[in-house]
C-alpha cells in the first residue's frame, strides 16, 4: 500500500537529466518501451513519456504496443527479451501483484523474471456511467438501484478479467448486491469509448482513461478509489466518501527490465528515469492524463511489490475468483 514516503517531490533541472545521460548512453542501437495495452491508453500514455526521456538522455527508444491477455503478452515479450537494458516493460502494478493469484498457469513469474527499476506514476481508479444510464443516477448509491432494478443493462467494461478493474466492480456489485455482467475489453480506454457510446453502461478504469469523456460531457463520473479526491476531479467523491470503502485503492505503474540485466545498466536507467520524472515539465505532461509522478529506490519498489502482493491474496480470497484461462 502506498504512503507518503513513498513520494519523492518533483523538482530538478533539465542539467542534471543531460549529466545522468552521460552514465546511460552506453548501449547501442534503438531500445523499445513495451506496453501491454493499445495506443491512447494509460499504459501507452506513460510509455511514450518515458521513451522520449530516455531517448534525450542518451539512447532512443520506441513504443512497442502489445496488446492482449489482459497486458500479459507485453510480460512475457519482455521477460524473454535479452537482459541488455535495451527491452523495457511499463506496466500496472497489477500484472506483477495481483495476476500472480488469479491465473493458475501464469507464464511469469514477477519476483525471478524481472528487476523492478522504479514506479513512474499513481492514479486513482474510476467508475463511470454513460448515456445507457438516465441522468437521474447521480451517485454510485443509484447507480447499484438502477442495476437491479435494470438487471439486462447492468454491465461494466473493464482492461480485463482478473484485474483490479474488474475486482472494483465485482466488489461494487456484492456490497450492493445485484449482478454485474463484465465486458472485458484490450483496454480500459477502450471500454470507456463504449460506455460513451452507449454499447455498455458503465466502466471501471484508472481516471486517465475516463477523464476526458466525462470532461466533455460524454461520461459520468461516480467515483474514484484515493484516499482523498483527485485534483483533477474535485467534484467526484471517493468511493469511501460514497459508503464503499472497501473500493478503496491506488494503482501505480512500474518500469521492468528482465532479470539478468547488468546491475550498471539497471543503475544507469533508474537514475535517467528518476531525473527525467522529477522535471517539473513531466509533472505537468503527467498531470494532463491525471497522473501523479512517483519514483523511489529500487529496493523500496522491490517491497511496495511484495507488500501489494499481500495485500491482493487477501482480496482474491475473499472474493473467490479463480481465471478460468
Amino acid at each position: 500500500m502506498l504512503n507518503r514516503r513513498h513520494f519523492v517531490a518533483t523538482a530538478t533541472s533539465a542539467l542534471a537529466l543531460a549529466r545522468t545521460g552521460s552514465a546511460f548512453a552506453q548501449a547501442n542501437g534503438t531500445g523499445r518501451v513495451c506496453a501491454g495495452f493499445p495506443p491512447g491508453s494509460s499504459a501507452d500514455t506513460l510509455s511514450r513519456l518515458l521513451a522520449q526521456k530516455l531517448s534525450t538522455a542518451g539512447t532512443p527508444f520506441i513504443v512497442e504496443n502489445r496488446t492482449g491477455a489482459g497486458g500479459r503478452l507485453a510480460v512475457e515479450n519482455i521477460k524473454n527479451s535479452p537482459a541488455d537494458g535495451q527491452s523495457i516493460l511499463v506496466t500496472p502494478d497489477v500484472m506483477m501483484v495481483l495476476y500472480p493469484h488469479v491465473f493458475k498457469a501464469l507464464t511469469y513469474d514477477p519476483m525471478k523474471d524481472f528487476r523492478p527499476v522504479t514506479t513512474l506514476a499513481t492514479v486513482p481508479l474510476a467508475l463511470a456511467v454513460g448515456p445507457k444510464v438516465p441522468d437521474s443516477v447521480k451517485t454510485l448509491t443509484d447507480f447499484g438501484q438502477w442495476c437491479k432494478a435494470n438487471p439486462q443493462s447492468a454491465s461494466f467494461g473493464t482492461s480485463g478479467a482478473g484485474s483490479s478493474l474488474h475486482f472494483t466492480g465485482v466488489m461494487f456489485a456484492r456490497a450492493s448486491n445485484f449482478e454485474f455482467a463484465h465486458v472485458p475489453y484490450r483496454g480500459a480506454n477502450l471500454a470507456a469509448q463504449d460506455t460513451a457510446g452507449g454499447q455498455i453502461a458503465s466502466c471501471v478504469g484508472v481516471l486517465t482513461d475516463v477523464l476526458q469523456l466525462a470532461l466533455a460531457g460524454k461520461l459520468r463520473l461516480l467515483g474514484v478509489s484515493s484516499p482523498a479526491r483527485s485534483r483533477f476531479a474535485p467534484n467526484v467523491p471517493t468511493f469511501r466518501e460514497a459508503g464503499f470503502k472497501e473500493l478503496e485503492s491506488i494503482t501505480w505503474f512500474g518500469m521492468y527490465v528482465p532479470a539478468q540485466t547488468p546491475d550498471a545498466r539497471v543503475n544507469a536507467l533508474h537514475a535517467a528515469t528518476v531525473e527525467a520524472f522529477r522535471q517539473p515539465e513531466v509533472a505537468e505532461t503527467l498531470g494532463k492524463s491525471a497522473f501523479e509522478p512517483m519514483t523511489m529506490p529500487m529496493p523500496q519498489f522491490a517491497e511496495l511489490m511484495r507488500s501489494d502482493t499481500a495485500r491482493w491474496a487477501a482480496i482474491v480470497k475473499q472474493v473467490g475468483y479463480t481465471a478460468t484461462e
